[in-house]
Order: structure tokens, then C-alpha cells, then sequence
């Protein structure tokens, strides 16, 4: 839903359809436009396969540059819900905060790269980065 001057607050999301019984992701963010080109978020993303189950919830700060260009920053952290037996769901989250920038390629088109730091001791890793700390990520997103 495109943000107007009469409604500051918008909701958007995505679920991937069902190709199993197990597998799913989905993910939502609630947006408040705090001040003309600048806007706080509350989201939260749900990934589950065969090896892995996560919740992750996230508060956000977003700050545009101009109508292409911003910038964000933020903290999230993210419980393992299948926990490898020692207890379900994991009581201490991993928690990160991140900041990126993003560009508004062409109409329902995103392109964002971010940096992420691990903050504290967690007892489990991000999916696939076991033993690393900082790491850089690059996305697209299609609005449609």
C-alpha cells in the first residue's frame, strides 16, 4: 500500500507459497512515518526448512535521501525455535544490529546492501555463518 499524507502508517508483507509440508517464510513490516522522509518500522520474518526453524523480529530507523536514495539502520534478534535439545524455543536470542543503504531502481524495484554485527555471546549463528562475525549483505526486493 503506497504511503499518503492522510495515512503515516502501512503494513507490508510476504509469505512464500507452500512446496512441502515443512518449508515456509514469510515476513511483515508495520511502517509509521515519524517526519516528511523519515520513518520507523517494526517487522518480524518466520524461515522454516527441514534443518532450520527461526523467528527474527526487528525495530528500524529508515531516513531518505532523496526520492531514490536512503538510508537505514537497526537492531533485530532472532530466536532458534528448533534450539538442537536444549530447550524449545531458545530463551537467549542472537541479537544484531545493522545499517545499509538502499536505491529505488524503478517502480516496485529495491536494491539494498547492508552490514551486520553480532552483539553479545548467542550460543547459535545466523543460518550458514557459523564462526563469523561481521558479514555484508545484498538484496532486491519486487513489490507487485
Amino acid at each position: 500500500m503506497p504511503i499518503s499524507l492522510e495515512s503515516p502508517v502501512y503494513l507490508v508483507g510476504f509469505d512464500y507459497p507452500s512446496f512441502d509440508k515443512i518449508s515456509n517464510y514469510a515476513w511483515f513490516r508495520f511502517h509509521y512515518r515519524v517526519l516528511e522522509g523519515t520513518e520507523i518500522s517494526l517487522g518480524g520474518e518466520h524461515y522454516r526448512n527441514y534443518f532450520a526453524d527461526r523467528f527474527t523480529v526487528s525495530a528500524q530507523l529508515k531516513q531518505n535521501l532523496n526520492k531514490e536514495l536512503y538510508l537505514f539502520g537497526g537492531h533485530q534478534r532472532e530466536w532458534d525455535l528448533l534450539n538442537k535439545g536444549r530447550g524449545y524455543p531458545n530463551p537467549i536470542p542472537l541479537q544484531e544490529a545493522y545499517f545499509g543503504m538502499g536505491y529505488d531502481a524503478a517502480p516496485g524495484l529495491m536494491i539494498e546492501g547492508r552490514v551486520v554485527r553480532p552483539l553479545g555471546q548467542g550460543d547459535f549463528s545466523k543460518i550458514g555463518f557459523d564462526g563469523f562475525k561481521t558479514r555484508v549483505e545484498m538484496g532486491t526486493r519486487i513489490k507487485f
